[in-house]
């Protein structure tokens, strides 16, 4: 049997609000979330830049979404997500906040609310899904209604172009 490849998630939940809040001003910002169809395109968030993996190289059954300004489209966050069939799951693979976000190692922090809303995106997209197993001891899953308080707190528009 093949092994598994396991993603991890570095996500700071440091601020519950419904959209993106600026730290210098508090002004709330609207976001869109996106599918990043181009494997090319994840080649501008790589290790180097801040981004704790390259994003490029991630296992190709496993889907990428940006969390972004509505009003620019700068992504302030990426989650990957694995559709499992097989187990009726979707499993958030990795998650991780833009750099300018980061302020555990950046020391500064643009915006409050991505860590919250990138697993509000994972609970939308895996909303269908129903979880079976435990696949290993670090497996964790959010049920039902906790993904629907999820998706009550958190604002967004799909972008789906």
């Amino acid at each position: 049997m093949p092994a598994i490849e396991q993603g991890c998630i570095d996500i700071w939940i440091d601020e519950i609000v419904p959209c993106l809040k600026d730290t210098v001003t508090g002004d709330i910002k609207e976001t869109v979330v996106f599918k990043i169809e181009s494997r090319t395109y994840l080649n501008k968030f790589q290790k180097s830049n801040g981004w704790h993996i390259n994003w490029n190289e991630i296992p190709k059954n496993v889907e990428v979404y940006a969390l972004a300004l509505k009003d620019d489209n700068t992504i302030q966050g990426l989650v990957g997500v694995r559709n499992d069939k097989d187990s009726h799951a979707a499993y958030l693979h990795w998650a991780c906040t833009a750099p300018q976000n980061n302020k555990h190692e950046f020391g500064s922090q643009k915006y409050v609310g991505v860590g919250g809303h990138l697993f509000a995106i994972a609970a939308d997209k895996s909303f269908l899904a129903e979880y079976l197993v435990m696949l290993h001891q670090y497996q964790f899953f959010i049920d039902e209604e906790q993904a629907k308080n999820l998706l009550e707190v958190y604002h967004y528009e799909w972008n789906e172009t």
